[in-house]
């Protein structure tokens, strides 16, 4: 939801009365939102514990960057115009959850190590690697992204 302020500094981030205010980097304008509260169900442990574990890994700032050029590439497909990405994360989530469903007996996020990633020589190493994989969309130029996780 945009919201307008009366009475207010206009650059106000933050929360408020279970609000959560936000500035978007892209248009400068604000936005409010509703403060997410995690719901008790039994897909919710197992979820957070491979979410936990897949960011213990502490992928390289090489890595990070490599995942950043990616999101131009793939912002710009056809099929992700309207689902565009901006964070790093979120290919980083993406390319993790593919592998896992790619290798189910191989490959369990909630035990997942980066000595496994190198014991197993699995696809998300690099990222020019998971996307020759099948992981994640083919991009053009992806056979420059060969930093290791």
């Amino acid at each position: 939801m945009k919201v307008t302020f009366k009475n207010m500094v206009h650059g106000f981030t933050g929360t408020a009365d279970e609000m959560i205010f936000y500035m978007s980097k892209r248009n400068g304008k604000i936005y409010a939102r509703r403060k997410f509260k995690f719901k008790n169900h039994s897909g919710q442990p197992p979820f957070k514990q491979a979410q936990n574990q897949i960011y213990l890994i502490q992928p390289s700032q090489d890595f990070k960057y490599n995942l950043l050029d990616y999101i131009l590439g793939y912002n710009d497909l056809p099929q992700n115009r309207l689902k565009q990405v901006f964070s790093w994360c979120h290919i980083y989530n993406k390319m993790m959850w593919a592998m896992q469903k790619a290798m189910p007996g191989q490959v369990d996020l909630k035990t997942i190590t980066r000595q496994q990633i190198y014991d197993q020589n699995l696809p998300c190493k690099t990222l020019k690697a998971a996307i020759e994989f099948g992981l994640l969309p083919e991009v053009e130029g992806y056979q420059r992204w060969d930093s290791e996780i």
